[in-house]
């Protein structure tokens, strides 16, 4: 029994160390679509002329409605600071793309959705952020999930 058990034990010790070095890695889950409806705010910050932090200079109250075949549309508050809005969007595990229909290229009014933004989606609340080439200003999108 003793010399059995002796024989085999090498062979269980290549078997765990080839699953160990395998080049095989674990998939890597796709990321959940942020879809449904969200209520939250829309904020401007700007850097302070001191340099050291950011002063909320334009803030709405919004709603952002994201749908299969990603599409998206903006409303709430959109009298003043921000655009409504609607178009398409496409995401990936940390970056949501938007392309505004009701957009034209020139000065605007008001902010629309558009560009790439960074974003992080826990199933409930969705944050976007994005930041100007300078980084003296950035957008930022607080959402909390109300319906599907």
């Amino acid at each position: 029994m003793k010399r059995n058990l002796f024989l085999v034990l090498p062979l269980l010790a290549l078997i765990v160390l080839s699953e160990a070095c395998s080049t095989k890695s674990d998939p890597i889950p796709a990321p959940t679509p942020p879809l449904g409806t969200f209520k939250g705010t829309f904020k401007l910050w700007v850097r302070k002329s001191g340099g050291s932090g950011y002063d909320t200079v334009k803030k709405a109250a919004i709603f952002i409605t994201l749908t299969t075949p990603n599409n998206f549309k903006i409303t709430g508050d959109t009298s003043t600071v921000h655009a409504g809005s609607k178009g398409l969007f496409q995401f990936n595990g940390s970056l949501i793309a938007f392309l505004d229909s009701t957009y034209k290229v020139g000065p605007q009014a008001k902010f629309h959705l558009v560009n790439t933004y960074q974003y992080v989606y826990d199933g409930n609340n969705l944050i976007m952020q994005r930041a100007n080439a300078l980084q003296d200003s950035v957008l930022r999108y607080d959402f909390l999930k109300t319906s599907n």
